[in-house]
């Protein structure tokens, strides 16, 4: 059973903290000779903000991590369900053993006739899953073990034994991903057949799907992809329509509004368990977020709209019911590969399951040691049950790693060798550099920054490049300290995240009016633009959207030529109708709308010319696009990403930053590699969060710990600081997950 405190954290009521409490802490004080009324009139000071916190009501002395005793540590939450879900999952986890392929049964293969030397650029076990192309197999590759060269050569394999490659689909979670993945095909091949496999991500291939089988499917062939910041709008519209903004001040905003939604289809379930289970702060407005829900959707529908959610709903379901669509794609894609398998969510994994049932010719590739995506909706339950849903497969076990050093490996083994759920796998490497990783315990987070960057001036010292190095954090707040001293001492960094490129607002604006010419019953991006013409209120914005969809000329505004507003919109019709005919080419269209937007950025913006940057490069952008469609579906699903600070040129790719230290969160660092790792705010209820409180929710945060600390190529430091403060809580006790490491995995530095 739920214990009361456990219940209290997870409802964000409990005074308790992992480290320690607040009350406890003033208690302690009181006690103490010194005067009680000046102890808490600092401690009133601190909460408030007037002073800084003094690292000193608590003082544990650390000499060894493994000293700790576990009863220090919060309880963790395991349910009858749960603990039964658990054991069924370890019991299917322990069953692969007997499915793996022994690699060595492929070395005699004769492979004469290829074109490519597989057997020399893979390891056996890389050779197995390439190989293994006739039914369905689990490929389990660990961190850093060459998983994207596998699907490299699989599909270069399977080209060369004379598959179509129209045959082929190659699902990945990013465009880049899968752009990258076929290209090195074809420099492989030197074939350009390559291009005619269909690979792409979930969102874009269920794009390109369901325009093209829209009337078998009852879709408008010209509907819109709208991205979250979109779906957000229409949620805040519908909420201030039914007066939900003014009911209540705590009712949920639109952004928790929609996680809501989305995390509820994300995970194929109702709203009311969602809440249930994550908000229940929110159980009052249940019924309120389930009519917005229902409005949202027939506003969508209206609009000929779909969300990221909608085109894996639709494309799912659509499958499932539409026995000749299903037909149609099982008999095109005869070979199915998915990539970062462990990713993919309930409605996801039903897509590949239709899509393959046919021919069952099925690779899955992933690490169910890096599922870290659970908020997002990914079901770690995927991977881990394969072998249930294709009780035929095969598995192979890549556990060769080509990133980090033996010492590093040996550390990241014993992160998840506790695992209470997953497949085991124990990573080696022929790199036997002898770099160990560093757990150094600091006086506070100010001490924990100097540290960190002295050690990064040193590195710079040994030739290391600064964009070699990271800083990954469980949360953004961790690094402020680091920032602030990196800042101090001139040494240049990066924070990945802040404003997305298409997220600006000119960027939108100029996205909404090419919306509008594809098609002119796009009410989100109406109401963006038409804000623009004085006199427009919210009311009259909804009159004029009405007024467009009974038209047969959606641009022409009759209705409304008695209003003071008219010519303005005659103006905007114009410039619409001009922009909407298909005689010009996308960068003619974005050309006539930016003669039109210019003068109105120019009167509401004082960085006007900044933001005309951005328009040049959206302009230069679509060169690359023939079709109007395809270009709006790119930039919804697939956006240029990289916020544009202090240059003269915006960056618009991630990745470019050459010559700065990476600032990151763990999740924005997946996949990513450096030479040295700094994981700061290493303690209980930092990392893992205090907000994880049951078994799985621990899990995954012990799978992010195992991510970050996989990154390093070559050298990895965890610092603990000996208290950090919360608003609520103090947190003084090392991470579980490195009290649970043998200590000759690691040196301790105390402070």
């Amino acid at each position: 059973m739920l214990s009361e405190e456990v219940r209290k954290r997870k409802e964000g009521q409990s005074e308790i903290s992992p480290g320690g409490v607040i009350k406890k802490v003033i208690k302690s004080q009181l006690d103490q000779p010194a005067s009680k009324m000046d102890i808490l009139d600092n401690f009133l000071k601190q909460i408030t903000g007037q002073v800084s916190i003094q690292p000193q009501s608590i003082n544990y002395e650390i000499d060894d991590i493994h000293s700790i005793e576990w009863s220090e540590y919060p309880d963790i939450e395991l349910s009858p369900d749960l603990e039964k879900k658990i054991t069924e999952l370890q019991i299917i986890a322990n069953s692969i053993e007997k499915r793996n392929i022994d690699p060595s049964s492929f070395s005699n293969q004769d492979l004469s006739k290829f074109k490519v030397n597989y057997a020399f650029a893979l390891n056996p076990s890389q050779l197995a899953a390439v190989f293994t192309t006739e039914k369905p197999v689990l490929v389990i590759a660990g961190a850093g073990s060459g998983k994207t060269r596998v699907i490299v050569y699989r599909v270069s394999y399977l080209i060369e034994k004379g598959v179509d490659a129209q045959s082929i689909l190659l699902l990945t979670f990013t465009r880049k991903a899968s752009r990258e993945m076929l290209e090195r095909v074809e420099t492989l091949l030197q074939d350009k057949r390559v291009g005619n496999v269909a690979g792409g991500t979930f969102h874009s291939f269920a794009v390109f799907v369901l325009r093209k089988y829209s009337n078998m499917l009852n879709l408008p062939p010209n509907f819109t992809v709208i991205d979250s910041s979109d779906s957000e709008d229409i949620i805040d519209l519908i909420r201030t329509e039914l007066k939900f903004n003014t009911k209540d001040k705590k009712f949920p905003r639109k952004s928790r509004i929609h996680d809501i939604i989305s995390y509820s289809r994300n995970k194929n379930t109702t709203i009311c368990s969602i809440v249930h289970e994550q908000y229940t702060g929110l159980m009052d407005f249940i019924p309120d977020i389930e009519l917005i829900y229902n409005g949202y959707s027939k506003y969508k529908a209206l609009s000929k709209i779909l969300d990221f959610d909608d085109l894996m709903e639709v494309l799912r379901d659509g499958l499932r019911d539409n026995i000749r669509f299903r037909e149609n794609l099982q008999t095109h894609y005869q070979y199915v590969m998915v990539d970062e398998f462990q990713d993919t969510n309930i409605v996801q994994k039903e897509i590949v399951d239709f899509i393959s049932e046919k021919h069952r010719r099925i690779m899955v590739v992933g690490d169910d040691s890096q599922s870290i995506y659970a908020f997002r909706g990914a079901n770690y339950e995927n991977i881990l049950r394969f072998p249930e849903t294709y009780p035929d497969c095969v598995v192979v076990k890549i556990e060769e790693n080509y990133r980090s050093n033996q010492k590093i490996l040996d550390f990241t083994n014993s992160i998840i060798e506790n695992a209470k759920i997953g497949y085991k796998k124990k990573l080696f490497t022929k790199n036997l550099r002898q770099t160990i990783p560093i757990i150094k315990r600091v006086y506070g987070q100010q001490e924990e920054a100097v540290f960190i960057v002295d050690r990064i001036m040193e590195l710079t010292e040994q030739n290391i490049p600064l964009n070699e190095i990271a800083v990954l954090n469980r949360a953004d707040w961790h690094n402020r300290y680091i920032q602030v001293e990196m800042s101090k001492r001139g040494i240049p960094y990066v924070v990945v995240g802040g404003f997305r490129f298409n997220e600006r607002m000119h960027v939108k604006d100029i996205i909404s009016y090419l919306r509008i010419t594809f098609n002119p019953a796009d009410a989100v991006a109406w109401h963006r633009v038409i804000k623009y013409i004085g006199g427009v209120g919210q009311i009259t914005a909804g009159s004029v959207i009405n007024d467009f969809r009974n038209s047969v000329d959606p641009f022409s505004f009759e209705t409304f030529k008695q209003r003071k507003f008219y010519s303005e919109l005659l103006m905007l019709g114009k410039m619409l109708a001009k922009a909407s005919n298909p005689e010009f080419s996308l960068t003619q269209k974005i050309e006539i709308i930016i003669d039109y937007y210019a003068p109105i950025l120019k009167e509401r913006a004082d960085d006007y010319f900044i933001r005309m940057q951005d328009v040049a490069v959206l302009k230069d952008l679509s060169k690359k696009y023939k079709d109007l469609d395809k270009f709006l579906s790119d930039f919804a699903l697939d956006p240029p990403s990289k916020r544009v600070a202090d240059q003269t040129k915006p960056l618009i790719d991630e990745g470019e930053e050459d010559g700065k230290v990476n600032i990151s969160t763990v999740h924005s660092a997946k996949g990513l590699e450096w030479y040295a790792v700094f994981i700061p705010h290493a303690l209980e209820g930092m990392f893992p969060s205090n907000r994880a409180t049951n078994i799985e929710e621990i899990e995954e945060e012990r799978r992010l710990f195992y991510v970050a600390c996989s990154r390093a190529k070559e050298e990895l430091y965890i610092t603990i600081p000996r208290n950090i403060y919360s608003y609520d809580a103090v947190f003084h006790l090392p991470s579980r997950f490195l009290v649970e490491i043998d200590k000759e995995k690691y040196i301790f530095n105390k402070d």
